[in-house]
């Protein structure tokens, strides 16, 4: 054994009372209207190692709406505020867990845009004076808030080696785009971590920032466990560090930006993309005409218009969004390119405060009855696609399926329909 002891401490996750909610613009997150609470509480910290949370075994039972649960090969983490009625922290408190989990001989590697939760800060600072290695990619955003200067700064503090901490001025890899680059994207829009604990080695990724507010929207982390994968991520955090798509005389071209899989992911910025990509072999017949989704912001086009097609293709849509401008946006009749007029019915679109980004299918894909779930950093935008750094999965199965899909019809259950008028418009992307 590698430890020859492990120090089981009790966790205990302490949440402030809630009175009252402000309502913030957040410019640097595509524009999405957040809300965060006016005091917020944060979960507490393990002062050393501690055993892992454990978490749900994969069962014929109700999927999990708020906390983890795992199969074979992934773990998924949900917070549902709705269910909670109030701030729900399931989703930082297993990166909590996991940093908890790491010692001597362990690595963690993070890529993050927003860090401001002191919990996660003692947690993955204890975890590298117990021995982990740790390494940290961040967006400049970090620099703007004194906790945010702490994390780096203690991170950095707490290894000798020098380069350890990354902060990147934009995005950390090159545009795809021709720019100007949309109002507050080209960033670290990454919520990424390269885990390898007891020789056991995942990646994780996730819709929630390192921040407070995060508590009051609805979040979801996939981790999956897979070597390959994990040697993939670690080809791509390299090329974040770097801040450059060439390392060691091998330049990334949009192809190498895909993994196969399984996991199907792709890393941004790039050209393509790997939800419409997926969307386009979508069609709808009877017995699978389920398509949930839960995206923060939608802005493409290319995004709507394959929505569309899915609607008039008898496709039973759940759409939940987190603006009530965005709701209209995408409930407008509007033609796609050849013509055909779409009208999303009113009822069938809503907005809550969300964060997440999740599309749940169980229709035909490329022509055979599949179920499968895209996720990750990215929102429909197109700073998300061409100026951001970012990762989407695409998990296949039923489990991970019903899963996020029961996520997403519990989140549009408590969702509601728009009050405003306005429409907004949508620049193309370029």
């Amino acid at each position: 054994m590698r430890r020859s002891l492990v120090l089981a401490v009790a966790a205990v996750v302490t949440l402030a009372t809630v009175s009252s909610f402000v309502a913030t613009a957040d410019p640097s997150d595509d524009g999405t209207l957040l809300v965060a609470p006016a005091a917020a509480g944060e979960p507490g910290a393990r002062a050393e190692k501690s055993e892992p949370v454990a978490a749900t075994k994969a069962t014929s039972s109700a999927p999990v709406l708020s906390g983890c649960q795992t199969d074979a090969a992934y773990e998924v983490c949900f917070s549902s505020p709705g269910l909670k009625n109030g701030p729900d922290p399931a989703v930082v408190r297993r990166f909590i867990s996991i940093f908890g989990e790491a010692g001597e001989g362990d690595s963690l590697r993070i890529a993050m845009f927003r860090w401001d939760i002191p919990a996660t800060t003692k947690a993955i600072v204890a975890a590298q004076k117990r021995g982990a290695h740790v390494e940290l990619v961040a967006d400049a955003d970090l620099r703007t808030k004194v906790a945010g200067r702490a994390v780096l700064q203690k991170i950095e503090e707490g290894d000798p080696a020098p380069g350890n901490v990354v902060v990147c001025r934009g995005a950390c890899l090159p545009w795809s785009g021709a720019g100007p680059a949309p109002d507050s994207q080209d960033v670290n829009h990454l919520k990424l971590l390269l885990a390898d604990i007891d020789g056991r080695r995942s990646v994780i990724t996730s819709s929630t920032n390192f921040e407070g507010r995060q508590y009051t929207q609805y979040n979801s982390l996939a981790r999956v466990y897979d070597d390959a994968f994990y040697a993939y991520g670690s080809r791509y955090f390299a090329r974040l560090k770097a801040q450059r798509w060439e390392v060691g005389g091998k330049r990334w071209s949009d192809a190498d930006k895909t993994y196969a899989g399984p996991p199907r992911a792709m890393v941004y910025p790039r050209r393509g993309d790997l939800l419409v990509e997926t969307l386009r072999s979508v069609t709808c017949a009877p017995g699978m005409r389920t398509v949930d989704i839960m995206i923060a912001v939608v802005q493409r086009a290319d995004v709507r218009a394959q929505i569309g097609r899915l609607a008039l293709g008898g496709c039973n849509l759940r759409i939940v969004t987190t603006r009530d401008t965005i709701e209209n946006w995408l409930q407008k009749p509007f033609r796609l390119p050849d013509g055909r007029l779409v009208d999303i019915p009113d009822d069938r679109v809503r907005w809550l405060i969300t964060h997440d980004k999740v599309y749940a299918i169980h229709a035909k894909v490329a022509g055979r009855e599949r179920r499968l779930v895209i996720t990750g950093t990215s929102n429909s935008t197109c700073g998300g696609l061409l100026y951001n750094d970012e990762m989407m999965l695409r998990l296949d199965g039923k489990w991970a399926f019903h899963a996020y899909s029961a996520h997403v019809r519990d989140a549009f259950g408590h969702a509601r329909q728009a009050s405003t008028p306005i429409i907004p418009v949508m620049k193309p992307c370029r």
